[in-house]
């Protein structure tokens, strides 16, 4: 064989062999509160290597030009990357929101009042015909015409639904706050630490209406916390004695 070809197919082995080994590295993040997402499940789908992101939200897996990883947890929607080179990414992955099952409306009798007539049209509302003034010779009066409407609270149920829903999602966005505002998480923000940085998170740990305002930023939420913490007197900031 001339020497010249077998230089040719050497290099062409050793760019084969280069291609076709490497590795993909990265981390991954929450989408909304940029915090770290830590065991969520790296699969390549091309090769069938799998890992799992480790407490620093970072992964190592087998990859190549090319190859789809696929990033998957029980609390996040499955994400997919297409792997083009094999520099360091950073990975957002969604939080899963948990659907509130359908609620079916049945039919509800309409019981007759003691008085008056119920209209199915009026929602159920009991109506009274208006009468004359009673005289002596008859103590109801006579029937003058019209009809007098009582309202009542006939859309309760649908209020207490809608209050339902509210707390259930409101306790959910609870979850997600006590899921990022942990010492190991906020530990990341805030040069703090031991029975200081819990008293940091129970001092300014937000309440849902903050938590889900459009405006709201984690890293700029902490940094104002922090200096407020900072400006209190000792003595306030122990959470302990607040709760009190």
């Amino acid at each position: 064989m001339p020497r010249q070809l077998l230089l040719i197919l050497i290099a062409c082995l050793v760019s084969a062999l280069a291609y076709g080994q490497g590795v993909q590295k990265g981390t991954v993040y929450e989408l909304k509160s940029h915090t770290i997402v830590s065991g969520l499940r790296v699969e390549n789908s091309t090769n069938g290597k799998v890992t799992a992101t480790d407490k620093t939200g970072k992964f190592s897996i087998p990859a190549k030009p090319g190859d789809l990883l696929l990033f998957k947890s029980a609390f996040y929607l499955t994400d997919s990357v297409l792997v083009t080179d094999l520099r360091e990414r950073q990975v957002f992955v969604t939080a899963k929101q948990n659907e509130l099952k359908e609620v079916k409306v049945t039919n509800v009798e309409i019981k007759k009042p003691a008085s008056g007539y119920v209209d199915p049209e009026f929602h159920g509302q009991t109506m009274i015909y208006q009468r004359n003034a009673p005289s002596p010779g008859n103590p109801k009066g006579d029937p003058k015409g019209g009809v007098i409407l009582r309202l009542h609270y006939w859309n309760k149920d649908e209020k207490d639904k809608k209050k339902q829903a509210e707390f259930l999602e409101n306790e959910q966005t609870r979850d997600e706050i006590a899921k990022v505002f942990t010492a190991d998480n906020i530990a990341k923000y805030v040069p703090l630490k031991g029975p200081e940085l819990d008293n940091f998170i129970l001092l300014y740990i937000p309440s849902v209406k903050v938590y889900t305002a459009p405006e709201f930023n984690l890293t700029n939420y902490l940094s104002a916390s922090y200096k407020s913490y900072l400006a209190l007197p000792p003595d306030k900031r122990n959470a302990g004695q607040l709760i009190k």
